[in-house]
C-alpha cells in the first residue's frame, strides 16, 4: 500500500519505513509488512535497510555499519517482538525462548544520548547496530512491565497484524494507525458499499 502521508510529504512507497502512532519496538515489527496475506512484504531485505531504519527512528545519528549476520539478528529480534506482542494481546505469557532473545539484545550497551548546543536535538554515541537493537529490546521490555502492557492490541486491518499500544481513553483503537490501516480498511469498506447492489436497485 501506498500512501501521501510520507514525511517529506511525498507518496510514500511500499519499503518506506512506517512509524505513525507506534512504539519504538512495534515499529520494528512493523518492518515485515502484510504479515496477514500470503506473501508478507520485507522492508528489512539488505543490511542498508537496517541501517536507514536505524536512522530513521532516531535510535542512532548516523547509519551504523550493518552485516548480513547483523541483519539475520536483527529479523530474530523482530519476530520475537511480534509475537511477545501477539501473546500480550491474547493476554497469554510470551514464549520463553522469545523472552530469553529479547533479554540478550537488551543485554548489549545501548546508544548514550547527548544533548546537542542547541538544547533541542540529540546526538547519539555508540551508534553500532547492536545498541539499536538493544534500544529496542529494551523498548518492550519498559512496556510489559508497564500498565500498558494491558493496552497491546492487534492492528483491525487482517493483512497487517502488527501489534500496537491503544493509548484511547476510551480503549476502542482498532488500527495500528489510522493513517495507513485505519484509512486503507475504510476505504476497502466504501468500495464494498459502492459496488453492492440496494433492494431496490
Amino acid at each position: 500500500m501506498d500512501d501521501k502521508d510520507g514525511r517529506d510529504g511525498r507518496q510514500r512507497a511500499k519499503a518506506d519505513f512506517r512509524f505513525d502512532d507506534a512504539r519504538l519496538c512495534f515499529a520494528f515489527a512493523g518492518t515485515l509488512a502484510d504479515r496477514g496475506t500470503d506473501t508478507p512484504f520485507e522492508r528489512l531485505a539488505r543490511p542498508e535497510d537496517l541501517s536507514r531504519w536505524a536512522v530513521q527512528s532516531a535510535c542512532a545519528t548516523t547509519p551504523p555499519p550493518c552485516t548480513e549476520a547483523d541483519l539475520g539478528r536483527a529479523r530474530h529480534l523482530r519476530e520475537a517482538i511480534q509475537r511477545t506482542g501477539r501473546a500480550l494481546a491474547d493476554t497469554v505469557p510470551p514464549a520463553p525462548e522469545d523472552i530469553a532473545l529479547v533479554n540478550r539484545a537488551a543485554a548489549e550497551p545501548a546508544s548514550v544520548p547527548e544533548l546537542a548546543p542547541d538544547g533541542s536535538t540529540v546526538r547519539w554515541h555508540g551508534d553500532a547496530v547492536t545498541s539499536v537493537l538493544s534500544m529496542v529490546a529494551r523498548d518492550l521490555i519498559d512496556l510489559c512491565a508497564s500498565d500498558h502492557r494491558t493496552r497491546v492490541r492487534i492492528c483491525g486491518n487482517p493483512d497487517c497484524g502488527v501489534p500496537f499500544v491503544d493509548a484511547s481513553r476510551a480503549g476502542a483503537r482498532r488500527w495500528c494507525s489510522m493513517k495507513t490501516c485505519g484509512a486503507l480498511v475504510k476505504k476497502r469498506a466504501y468500495r464494498a458499499r459502492l459496488h453492492t447492489p440496494t433492494d431496490g436497485a
